[in-house]
């Protein structure tokens, strides 16, 4: 039985290509809105990589906002039929990474993919407070492709 937490519920989702050993894709929370991350998931988004391995990354928290390229909140899925956008930003691909607090660390395959679908115990909260976010961080970057990159979280309040 799945549990979630009321607010709306939104999947971030973008392409990179060639992702580095940077936060890859994150969020940071609304000045007054709290955050649950429901689900992460990385796939391979080409016909064929050209080479398969072992890809290490973390789950980690934020305690100061990485420099990200921006997604629009317009273009994030909004799982509650509409209405506004999301009161939280999203980037993908830091270019400078602030400051990372606690992680969670996973390996996965390149050819593979990654998923995480934490039980409801196990969701990540990220308190209100635009320097609060949450990141998928590569600490070596995965072989050269384009990558699926997808994340769903609540905004609650």
């Amino acid at each position: 039985m799945a549990v979630t937490s009321f607010g709306s519920h939104y999947t971030i989702s973008t392409l990179i290509t060639n992702p580095g050993a940077v936060a890859n894709i994150g969020v940071q929370s609304h000045a007054t809105r709290m955050m649950l991350v429901l689900y992460v998931g990385i796939e391979p988004a080409q016909a064929a990589l050209v080479t398969e391995a072992g890809c290490a990354l973390q789950l980690a928290r934020k305690t100061a906002a990485p420099t990200y390229t921006s997604i629009a909140a317009s273009t994030f899925m909004n799982h509650d039929g509409g209405g506004s956008d999301a009161g939280f930003t999203a980037g993908h691909t830091a270019s400078a990474q602030g400051t990372t607090g606690d992680v969670i660390a996973y390996g996965w395959n390149s050819k593979v993919g990654f998923e995480w679908r934490p039980t409801p115990e196990e969701y990540i909260t990220i308190p209100a407070g635009v320097a609060n976010g949450f990141a998928v961080i590569h600490t070596v970057a995965p072989p050269a492709g384009i990558y699926a990159f997808r994340m769903t979280v609540v905004e609650v309040g």
